[in-house]
């Protein structure tokens, strides 16, 4: 995998709870940063994926996105992934 370097500026407070969240996580603070990246864009795609959907069948009804993010919730909840 190709890396970049970016010089990036963050909030103070934001940048001291990444460090722990990435020492926590076992991996280095850019690493972290990048895989927090990349979910934050994973679901923007899945965002606009939806819109494209919906623009040609129609809304989701209150009840489908309610089963989405019910799915979705279990599927990213890390104590649910242990439970299962």
């Amino acid at each position: 995998m190709a890396v970049t370097k970016r010089s990036v500026s963050i909030d103070d407070s934001v940048a001291d709870r990444v460090e722990i969240a990435a020492q926590q996580d076992g991996v280095s603070f850019s690493a972290w940063l990048s895989n927090a990246a990349e979910s934050q864009l994973k679901l923007r795609e899945g965002m606009q994926g939806i819109a494209e959907w919906e623009a040609e069948a129609g809304e989701l009804t209150a009840t489908e996105r309610a089963a989405g993010e019910a799915l979705l919730q279990r599927l990213l909840d890390p104590l649910y992934a242990e439970t299962a």
